[in-house]
């Protein structure tokens, strides 16, 4: 009897902590197997926690990126359609001057296009590398690629990561990260200034130019494209880790929440039992052998 009454006191507070806390599961001996999946659960849910964090911080990442790529973009067809403007025989060397003038402050524009930072201050489109200026200058005026063309990728599910950063000295480049067109660009800007020189000394320039910069404008919308699957899968993963993460908090729920109605239904069948097993103890307690003659 004593043992009963110490197995339900037991019952008794296990019930009335529950009912307390409105926690089925307060310690892992309330129930062994729950509180494991429980804990494999809640690691779970930090887990998309931070997975989302990452898509947050990837998809401004993105959208500053992308922003700048369309400016570049429209940089280029700007630069294209000046380039068109002056490729006419019939404009004075004046005329020309203007244009060139025009080109080099055009070419500056796009050079601060891809010196471009994010919020934190770091380069957006010099790799990894992101405290260096990708865009320089060396010693003999000629623009140079500082960053490099490694990715920085993220991870926005369970084994599944995102490349952060995207490279854009190749647009610029015929290969590698030479930066062709803008080294062109400025050469050629340049003798548009010269007043010495005339129109056929540079024609055969401008028409390369063009080809250049029409390569430059649909490597450009590639990169475009690209960030923009990117974008769509980042909007997949994460309308797929708010599912699980419902999916998960129902089961959280049912594992750990209490049923306050069965806790309080058995919580009073205890507290009967109790009392009529204390009663019975009282009773044959009292019993003796003078009570029986």
């Amino acid at each position: 009897m004593l043992t009963h009454i110490g197995a339900n006191s037991t019952q008794i507070n296990k019930l009335m902590e529950q009912l307390s806390t409105l926690k089925r599961v307060n310690v892992p001996s309330d129930d062994p197997v729950a509180a494991c999946r429980l804990v494999q659960m809640n690691r779970e849910q930090s887990a998309i926690k931070q997975y989302q964090d990452n898509i947050s911080v990837l998809r401004n990442s993105l959208g500053v990126q992308e922003a700048q790529i369309t400016t570049m973009d429209h940089q280029l067809q700007e630069i294209k359609t000046k380039l068109l403007a002056a490729n006419n025989s019939s404009h004075s060397s004046q005329d020309m001057s203007g244009f060139g003038t025009e080109l080099a402050s055009m070419l500056e524009m796009l050079v601060q296009t891809a010196n471009a930072k994010n919020e934190s201050g770091g380069y957006l489109f010099s790799g990894t590398k992101t405290t260096t200026t990708p865009v320089q200058l060396d010693n003999d005026g000629n623009y140079v690629f500082a960053g490099n063309d490694q990715g920085r990728a993220t991870s926005v599910a369970n084994g599944v990561s995102i490349q952060e950063n995207v490279n854009l000295a190749y647009t610029l480049s015929s290969a590698g990260n030479d930066l062709e067109l803008l080294n062109k660009l400025k050469e050629l800007s340049q003798k548009m200034q010269d007043p010495e020189l005339t129109f056929t000394d540079y024609n055969a320039e401008i028409t390369a130019m063009l080809d250049k910069v029409q390569h430059a404008n649909d490597q450009v919308a590639a990169i475009y494209t690209d960030i923009g699957g990117r974008q769509n899968r980042l909007s997949l993963l994460e309308d797929a880790h708010v599912d699980i993460n419902i999916a998960n908090a129902d089961v959280i729920r049912d594992l750990s929440e209490t049923d306050q109605l069965t806790a309080t239904t058995n919580l009073q069948l205890y507290i009967q039992s109790v009392q009529i097993t204390n009663k019975a103890y009282s009773m044959i307690s009292q019993l003796n052998l003078f009570s029986q003659m």
